[in-house]
């Protein structure tokens, strides 16, 4: 065997192959399953077939090519190879066994194990060794390392808390997020279970997930813990498995803080769907809230309302109290309604002063009964930051009628009947019908037949006479405006003046009434009449245009009329207005030597010392007080107070509405000053009117 041996090293030394040793070799080197090499001063002498297998290099190639290694060795572990080698041959200690990266031919790059030994043939020293391709290991260990690595960067820096648990819910591990989110340390959350935490209603759920993840299914579910300070957090939490050989073993969890999530998520639903002053629903979530029960009470025997309620004067509240308090009324208002509601009602701020109810089931008589309620809740007085307001309200009600109607369509009939109380005389309420909505249609039809009433020549004036009812003289003419519509025939002025004032078109319908009005007078005098004021109605929405003034200015320039005959008239609402635009323009128009008069007077929300502010010249008693002289004693005692305060403050004074001599002689014992009404004359057109007026005419 020593024999063989040396023959086989100084075969390989010399580069002698006999033949006896051809066949062993081919056998026990050539065609082994591993990498085999001789170095020789740095030079490959020997490689086996696998070793050029492996690289993809020809024997050719490497062998006794002295670039071999440097061709072979990865460049940064060349050096290293190099000392090794040389430490070796030198026998200093080195290591005999180290892994290297191996370049093949192809290019690509293996990582090797190799295991090289000295040994000294014919005197000379070599290095025999193995090398082993251990890509996979090393590609393996490198990916479980980045995993590791991966996992602890994920578990130990994650922003949200990360934690396990065992099999009765105590916790095994806890990231550092852990102690930021729930205020313990990791030492004292690792001698606990999950329980503690947890608020009691959110225990049963929370067990319940965790159960499942026992049992090998993950669940994501939102509960709420006490922090160690006993603040309430709200938590997302996701539970899966911990496995181990196959076996579960305990739950993984992660915690997702989405306390601030949750509240801007409430301010945003709030935005959406709440009023922000009254924190009540706004119109969007009120419909939504209607539609659903409309849609309930189709397969139900459930029957819904809805109330639309509007306050009266808030406008005037509002600018004599400022915005400020004006919301804080608004707060108030909203409170009262509410209370004076059933539990399960719903109560929206629609827009402005404008609130509507949902009644989810009710009867005609139950939902009446709620309408009286809060129009008698809003009756009574509200204390504003010292200041004592009452208001008053006006409701319309409708009921779901049919299985196709929508939220929209309740609502909209609940306005219509509501828009229909308030010009009835407000405080009260009205049920839908459709009569209210052939009304609608009427108010439509008014509205867009107004535009064009001027250009067709469908308006004229009528004058009614107002008398000296000590002498009995023609002292004025009030114009008084008519309406003849091509298709409905007369329309009275209440029906269409308020519609002119919504829409705007009381401007130029004012404009055409002030100025036939002037002509006529004009005209009259030219025929040789006794001079007299002709009185003309001017509404609240003319008198606060910045420009009215000059119109009036110009009115008198183009007809010639002097301003001395020219009496306006303005209803006691005016008084209310705390506008300066109103008030100078009154002044200016009193400057200019036009007569001012309140008509209506009594009617509304003022009294007599409101005058102080404005120098009218006349008041007229509304004709309700003179209806009631005869019969009622209170009527009486108005009349008389108005004309009594009215004297003291030099203010003339016109009775409305005179029918009879005993209206008449009442009147004239008190002093008042003037008066109209049919007892002397109907309203006529000017044609109709014959002069000279006297007491011979009545």
């Amino acid at each position: 065997m020593d024999n063989i041996e040396n023959n086989i090293r100084n075969s390989i030394i010399s580069g002698d192959n006999p033949d006896f040793l051809l066949e062993m070799f081919s056998s026990l080197v050539e065609e082994a399953a591993v990498c085999m090499y001789v170095l020789r001063d740095g030079v490959y002498s020997y490689i086996n077939k696998r070793f050029s297998d492996f690289s993809g290099y020809t024997k050719e190639e490497i062998l006794n090519n002295p670039q071999a290694l440097a061709m072979l060795i990865h460049p940064e572990d060349l050096a290293i190879v190099m000392e090794i080698i040389h430490n070796r041959l030198e026998n200093k200690d080195a290591k005999s066994r180290y892994r290297v990266r191996i370049v093949k031919k192809d290019g690509s790059l293996a990582y090797t194990e190799i295991h090289s030994t000295k040994s000294i043939i014919n005197n000379v020293a070599v290095m025999a060794g193995t090398v082993i391709d251990v890509t996979e290991e090393v590609m393996v260990n490198q990916l479980l390392k980045e995993n590791n690595e991966r996992f602890h960067s994920l578990f130990y820096t994650n922003p949200d808390a990360i934690f396990t648990f065992d099999l009765f819910g105590k916790f095994v591990d806890v990231n550092p997020s852990c102690e930021t989110l729930t205020g313990y340390t990791a030492e004292e959350l690792l001698e606990m279970s999950f329980t503690p935490l947890l608020l009691p209603e959110h225990l049963p759920k929370t067990m319940d997930y965790f159960e499942q993840a026992l049992q090998g299914f993950t669940n994501c579910y939102e509960i709420s813990i006490y922090h160690k300070d006993r603040t309430a957090l709200h938590l997302e939490v996701t539970n899966f498995p911990k496995k181990q050989d196959g076996e579960i073993v305990g739950a993984y969890g992660i915690a997702k803080n989405i306390t601030e999530k949750l509240l801007y998520k409430k301010q945003m639903e709030d935005l959406a769907f709440y009023d922000s002053l009254t924190k009540l629903p706004n119109r969007r979530l009120f419909e939504d809230r209607l539609q659903q029960v409309v849609e309930m009470a189709k397969i139900s025997d459930c029957k819904p309302a809805v109330l639309f309620l509007d306050l009266d004067r808030f406008k005037f509240i509002n600018d004599s109290l400022g915005h400020s308090l004006g919301d804080e009324f608004l707060i108030l208002v909203a409170q009262r309604i509410v209370e004076n509601l059933r539990k399960g009602d719903t109560v929206a701020r629609i827009a402005g002063d404008e609130f509507a109810v949902l009644l989810p089931t009710t009867e005609p008589q139950e939902a009446a009964g709620i309408a009286k309620r809060l129009i008698a809740s809003m009756r009574e007085p509200f204390n504003v930051s010292g200041h004592s307001v009452t208001i008053s309200g006006s409701i319309g009600i409708a009921f779901i009628d049919n299985q196709h109607e929508t939220a929209f369509d309740l609502i909209k009939k609940a306005d219509t009947a509501m828009y229909y109380t308030k010009k009835q005389g407000s405080n009260n309420f009205t049920i839908y019908s459709k009569e209210l909505d052939f009304k609608t249609i009427f108010k439509v039809a008014v509205e867009k037949d107004l535009k064009s009433a001027i250009e067709n020549n469908e308006f004229e004036l009528f004058y009614q006479p107002i008398v000296n009812l000590k002498t009995e003289q023609l002292n004025g003419m009030e114009a008084l405006l008519r309406w003849t519509h091509p298709t409905l025939g007369v329309i009275p002025p209440d029906n269409f003046i308020p519609i002119s004032e919504e829409s705007g078109q009381i401007i130029s319908i004012g404009k055409w009434v002030l100025e036939t009005a002037c002509r006529q007078n004009k005209e009259w005098q030219n025929a040789g009449h006794p001079p007299f004021k002709v009185c003309v109605n001017i509404s609240t929405i003319q008198l606060k245009r910045p420009d009215f003034v000059d119109a009036v200015k110009a009115i008198l320039h183009k007809t010639e009329l002097a301003p001395q005959w020219l009496e306006l008239e303005v209803t006691e609402s005016i008084l209310m207005e705390n506008t300066e635009v109103v008030k100078d323009s009154l002044r200016q128009l009193k400057k200019l030597g036009i007569s001012m008069s309140i008509d209506d007077f009594g009617t509304g929300y003022t009294s007599l010392s409101y005058l102080r502010q404005f120098a009218f010249d006349r008041v007229k008693i509304d004709r309700s007080f003179i209806e009631d002289i005869e019969s009622d004693l209170n009527g009486k005692a108005i009349t008389s107070s108005i004309i009594a305060l009215a004297h003291k403050l030099n203010i003339g004074v016109i009775a409305e509405g005179i029918e009879n001599e005993g209206q008449l002689g009442y009147l004239r014992d008190e002093l008042c000053d003037e008066g109209q009404g049919y007892y002397f004359s109907r309203p006529m057109p000017a044609e109709k009117h014959i002069f000279p007026y006297g007491s011979k005419n009545y």
